[in-house]
């Protein structure tokens, strides 16, 4: 989805069908997927994103993006975790906690909030960050350590997909405004009801090696230019068949909590 300057796409990785965007924002994905947050600026100042999976911020003071600049995040800024953002169906209380997660109205939503910064704030010069392919892995282990301060990724190095090992922390977020009921209706494009098998959060499997280093920025607008994606599970069919034209810009729905 593109909104202005800004853009998100779930990027699937590894084994699997894949994912597909379609134009409600829902996102059609089979459980098990391992994904990253493809983040785009595509205007000319820097800007901070900050990202929220399932109503939980995962990425810590924010994560700057370069003008003209396209990152990927594939796990949470965290120091305790460092797993990779895989797709979970709802109803499992190992990742959930004990409601499986129908109580979550954020469960699969996935909110952006990108600031600029403004136009001679200060921010200090620096070199544009290597693209990932030709970061030596050797190097991350220097710069593991976090900031509270907004964060810019330093590299990334592809993993084999592995079983549960860590799960995403249950973190109190601020209380959003409840999604509305699933009806009858998904406005899920070609997709029809019966495609959609039921709603999806976000866990964590295997290991990223992904790594941030902390960075300075001068004033940011005060208005955050939103972007929302839901994630939801979908039979293969329909993940195959989807169309990917996005321009809606309100929340997606929630499909509602199974006994």
């Amino acid at each position: 989805m593109r909104i202005g300057d800004f853009a998100v796409e779930v990027v699937p990785r590894g084994k699997g069908v894949g994912v597909r965007e379609v134009g409600s924002g829902h996102v059609l994905a089979r459980p098990g997927q391992v994904y990253a947050l493809r983040l785009r600026n595509s205007g000319p100042l820097r800007c901070v994103a900050e990202v929220s999976i399932d109503g939980r911020v995962v990425t810590a003071g924010g994560l700057v993006l370069e003008p003209y600049c396209t990152e990927e995040l594939e796990r949470p800024i965290s120091p305790d975790e460092d797993g990779r953002f895989t797709v979970v169906a709802e109803g499992d209380e190992r990742v959930f906690g004990p409601d499986g997660g129908r109580d979550n109205p954020n469960l699969g939503l996935i909110e952006v909030r990108f600031r600029r910064e403004l136009p001679g704030g200060g921010g200090p010069e620096r070199a544009r960050p290597l693209p990932p392919s030709i970061m030596e892995p050797g190097i991350l282990s220097r710069h593991s350590r976090l900031s509270p301060d907004v964060l810019r990724t330093l590299g990334r190095e592809d993993v084999p997909h592995n079983d549960f090992k860590a799960l995403m922390r249950r973190m109190d977020g601020a209380p959003a405004e409840p999604s509305r009921p699933y009806e009858d209706d998904l406005g899920l494009d070609d997709t029809s009801l019966h495609d959609v098998e039921r709603a999806a959060g976000t866990g964590l499997t295997g290991h990223s090696s992904q790594r941030f280093i902390p960075t300075k920025l001068g004033p940011l607008e005060r208005e955050a230019t939103v972007i929302q994606l839901r994630l939801v599970i979908a039979s293969v069919d329909a993940i195959q068949a989807a169309s990917s034209l996005v321009e809606e810009q309100r929340a997606p729905e929630r499909p509602a909590a199974r006994p």
